[in-house]
């Protein structure tokens, strides 16, 4: 199966079974097809099966006939040149006296005397012809032996041949055939589908299918499959399991068809082949993709729990940085707490570093698209990195997409896009002595009316790389040397991460080096242009008085990242609130109004989703509507979309940037208010017919009521199944009318309920919020009937 160019993490061991799983799947499905057209084709044998065995034993020719008899479903050509002992051991499997056989053929071949119409019984009870020839051959010379085999078919049951119209005719197919009547009880079948059974076909006569089929499939396998032909001239294809005799329980794949001859009862054609072998396969394949899976996600939580034990106190780390900048300092302090910044900020880059990987390994790196100027983008990214190029005394020379004509401004990731050049001229400067030069370049290669694609490449006077490591230096943890990460430091990380983005928007990454004369890496992207133009946004102020005043719940467990945020809060204006778990959360909640909640996500106990969740049920609809802003050490777009699903408002990583804090919680505080119905969704069904509008209207008011007393009813019986059912009829209507404020009780009350009073609790209180808001719309909605009459 095809996989992307960045391939889901999958351990080296489970990738290997998965691969060998797949060839073998593809072996089974050639074999399955080459079954499917002896089945199309019903030829019936009218030629022996032949077999020439040269003088080395090895098959020098065999015949289609002789494939079909045995029931191969090699073709004639897997045989040549192989062994005619494994052939002639799965004749052997066919045969009543399989030791008698092999005895007899061991006295033919010691006298070289030829053999015609010899007679072998088969266990199914058919008759096998063997003619055994030494063909002539130079005197001394070993001689080569031909095989012809046909089979003698015993006359067919009396009452067979009364039941089965097409029988007699179906009997010596190669394929696998039987009819049965609509109830499923077999008229006839042929020797190839008695083999498939492993049992005599005499005894196969007037037995229902479901007796063939495992006990705990019996009877609802079989009827699923009679119903296809309750219709005249119906067809059907499929599985069926059945059970051999020994207990093996094996897969059919079938093609059935209804006959209804003139005169005589209607009856079932059916045809079979046995794909066990694929259905294992497929069985290991899907348990093999499973595995690779669990380890995958096993791998993604160690690094999303690594994820949050480095960023809670690294955000205290850096929060407590930024308020010391704030205060009164000499020279050298201000010199000691830049050092302090810059090492948690390069830790930091190091944990990013290795969260992309995983992100990328399993394709789960989603790039935004937003409208930017490209140049003006990338410039701004190397204005930090210059500055460091200067400090070590290396020349810095930039000359970005310098053409006459402005570019127009393109759609895409400038922050994923920026890394890349990052990551290849933070090498360049680290691998760079000093008095040495970086260059950095980028150009125009083409723009059509749609899109843009340009180049960039970044020269430097270094180290070099060696000739024997170009080929593997873009993939994970490798380093040109040995010594490179003792030396020069780093993850080896940021040139597979690179070339990954790269190749996720569509471009190319290549490099060019010898050791001791530098190296250039260059790559390229193709974006799409942006529609109209946007105006530049300037940055936003860190106060701009908005959060003056306001009343702000802290959730957290960690003290020190509490007083991170309570000093940020303060500084502007406002009043805090700490609780350091989720119940101490919800008391203060139920007794206070705030303007927003500042959640913690992981804490014991309580997380800060289930917090979230109790939130929303509150009884009051303004405190259940509070905002809330997750503060969170999960970087996983995943666990993000998680808790906005839960009702969390919006989600800030750890360590966070004190303007994007501020942004986000200004934007919370100042939204305004979700309105407690929405008839947008009515009117755009309506198309301007007023008429229908005001019907749906009353509708609503008149069958939503029942609805919402049935549930008070049944949720104070406990009967939870009959108020999910409820809730699952009605929550189109609410949604239709966009009802405030009911999510998070409507999945509630439509999931599996789970044991234990605390759940109870919160289900009663979801259906208390969803009475108290359905009867708010009752009693709004009448007002907006005016105005559509």
């Amino acid at each position: 199966m095809p996989f992307p160019s960045a391939r889901p993490f999958i351990p080296s061991e489970a990738e290997t079974r998965i691969a060998e799983l797949e060839q073998a799947l593809r072996e089974a499905d050639e074999r399955a097809a080459t079954a499917e057209r002896r089945l199309a084709g019903l030829v019936e044998q009218t030629e022996p099966g032949r077999l020439l065995v040269g003088p080395d034993g090895t098959i020098e020719r065999i015949n289609e006939a002789l494939c079909q008899l045995l029931g191969a479903p090699e073709p004639p050509t897997y045989w040549v040149g192989r062994s005619a002992d494994a052939l002639l051991a799965r004749l052997q499997r066919l045969m009543v006296h399989p030791e008698r056989y092999a005895q007899q053929m061991q006295e033919h071949r010691a006298a070289q005397q030829p053999v015609l119409g010899e007679e072998i019984p088969l266990y199914d009870g058919r008759i096998l012809t063997q003619d055994y020839v030494l063909l002539p051959a130079s005197t001394g010379a070993a001689r080569s032996e031909l095989f012809s085999y046909r089979l003698l078919t015993p006359p067919a049951p009396a009452e067979a041949s009364s039941k089965s119209p097409a029988g007699q005719q179906l009997r010596d197919l190669p394929v696998a055939v039987a009819t049965h009547d609509l109830q499923g009880v077999l008229l006839s079948c042929n020797h190839a589908f008695a083999r498939l059974l492993q049992r005599p076909a005499m005894h196969l006569l007037g037995i229902s299918l479901s007796e063939f089929m495992p006990s705990a499939d019996q009877f609802q396998a079989a009827a699923a499959y009679l119903v296809q032909f309750s219709a005249a001239r119906a067809a059907a294809q499929g599985q069926l399991p059945v059970l051999a005799p020994e207990g093996a329980h094996r897969h059919l794949l079938y093609r059935a068809n209804r006959l209804d001859p003139p005169g005589q009862p209607p009856y079932v054609l059916l045809c079979a082949f046995d794909i066990t072998e694929r259905a294992q396969t497929e069985t290991e394949l899907r348990r093999g993709k499973e595995k690779a899976e669990a380890s995958a996600q096993a791998k993604e939580t160690f690094l999303a729990n690594l994820s949050h034990e480095i960023r809670t106190p690294m955000n205290g780390v850096l929060g407590m940085a930024r308020q010391l900048t704030k205060t009164s300092l000499d020279q050298t302090q201000r010199e000691l707490l830049r050092i302090i910044q810059a090492s948690g900020e390069h830790l930091l880059a190091v944990l990013n570093e290795v969260l992309d990987l995983t992100k990328i390994s399993s394709a789960r790196l989603e790039l935004e698209q937003m409208s930017f100027d490209l140049r003006a983008s990338m410039e701004e990214a190397l204005r930090p990195l210059a500055v460091q190029a200067t400090e070590k005394g290396i020349n810095f020379h930039v000359a970005l997409l310098l053409q006459e004509q402005p570019l127009p401004r393109v759609m895409g990731d400038p922050f994923r896009l920026n890394q890349v050049l990052i990551n290849l001229v933070s090498n360049a400067i680290k691998f760079t002595p000093t008095e040495g030069s970086v260059l950095i370049g980028g150009y125009l290669i083409s723009e059509t009316e749609t899109h843009l694609t340009a180049g960039f490449r970044v020269t430097d006077t270094g180290i070099g790389i060696p000739l024997d490591k170009l080929d593997h230096i873009f993939e994970d943890f490798v380093q040109a040397g040995t010594d490179t990460a003792r030396r020069f430091g780093g993850t080896g990380l940021g040139l597979g991460i690179a070339r990954a983005l790269v190749e996720q928007m569509g471009g190319a990454i290549t490099v060019e080096s010898q050791p001791g004369n530098g190296s250039t890496f260059q790559f390229t992207v193709t974006l799409p242009l942006a529609e109209g133009s946007e105006n530049e946004l300037s940055p936003a102020p860190t106060d701009t008085g908005a959060l003056h005043k306001r009343r702000v719940l802290v959730v957290e467990d960690n003290h020190i990242n509490r007083e991170v945020v309570r000093l940020l809060l303060q500084s502007w204006g406002v009043e805090v609130d700490e609780a350091e778990d989720g119940p101490t959360a919800l008391a203060l909640h139920s007794q206070h109004h705030y303007d927003a909640i500042l959640m913690d996500i992981q804490m014991p106990g309580m997380s800060g989703v289930e917090a979230t969740t109790q939130i929303r049920l509150h009884p009051e609809f303004e405190r259940a509507q509070v905002p809330v802003l997750a503060l969170t050490a999960n970087a996983f777009r995943s666990d993000l979309d998680r808790y906005l699903k839960a009702g969390i408002n919006e989600c800030l990583t750890k360590p966070f940037k004190e303007e994007e804090f501020y942004r986000k919680l200004v934007a919370l505080v100042q939204a305004p208010p979700a309105p407690l119905y929405n008839l947008a969704l009515v009117h755009e069904l309506a198309d301007g017919d007023t008429a229908f509008v005001e019907r749906i209207i009353r509708s609503f008011l008149l069958h939503i009521p029942p609805s919402i007393q049935q549930i008070q009813t049944a949720a104070t019986a406990g009967q939870w199944a009959q108020v999910a059912k409820l809730v699952h009829h009605i929550k189109p209507n609410l949604v239709q009318f966009g009802v405030a404020a009911l999510t998070q009780p409507l999945q509630l009350l439509m999931e599996q309920p789970r044991p234990g009073a605390k759940a109870a609790n919160l289900r009663a209180s979801a259906v208390r919020q969803l009475v108290r808001q359905v009867t708010r719309v009752l009693e709004a909605l009448p007002e907006q009937l005016p105005a559509v009459s």
